[in-house]
């Protein structure tokens, strides 16, 4: 069933952009309708909006350029030292007196 959502273009197409724009601005409209008329303020859920959407666009660029540089994935907290051998910074003499 194809819905004001539905992909119609590969990734690639000249237009593939400008579709995914039309498909999101429906959505958005509706949210933001939703928001003002929950109370917020139409500019300050705008403002809010965008914001969201460039954290979201940030991560996953940063996912992206991580899985580029890296083949595996190494899981959450693999990095970090055992508890045995984490030491301050301060004991290394490295502190701030």
């Amino acid at each position: 069933m194809e819905t004001p959502h539905s992909k119609r273009l590969p990734i690639g197409d000249p237009g593939y952009r400008s579709e995914l724009q039309k498909a999101l601005n429906y959505s958005i409209v509706d949210l933001i309708d939703e928001f003002t008329a929950a109370g917020w303020d139409k500019w300050e859920t705008l403002k809010a909006l965008t914001k969201v959407v460039c954290d979201h666009a940030l991560a996953h660029q940063e996912d992206r350029d991580q899985s580029r540089t890296s083949p595996k994935r190494k899981p959450p907290g693999s990095d970090k030292l055992p508890p045995a051998q984490v030491t301050s910074s301060r004991s290394q003499g490295h502190g701030i007196r």
